[in-house]
């Protein structure tokens, strides 16, 4: 059984020489880490709904840091 959580995950910025970091879902599988190739929007039906997102990907973030997406892709 899997479990994910949402992960800042820090890019490399092809264009320039600043990086950029995005939201991601995170998951811990069995035979490693996977996450989702774009970064997650942050919608909801409702104002409430919004809100919720935004306060679940800041204790996550919180609780699991940085982690540097080229470097998980090995």
């Amino acid at each position: 059984m899997s479990h994910w959580h949402y992960q800042l995950m820090k890019h490399k910025n092809e264009f320039s020489e600043d990086d950029y970091y995005a939201v991601h879902e995170y998951y811990d599988l069995e035979d490693g880490p996977a996450w989702t190739e774009s970064p997650v929007m942050v919608d909801g039906c409702s104002i409430e709904e919004v809100k919720e997102t935004l306060m679940l990907m800041l204790q996550d973030i919180d609780k699991h840091g940085v982690v540097d997406y080229e470097r998980s892709e090995e």
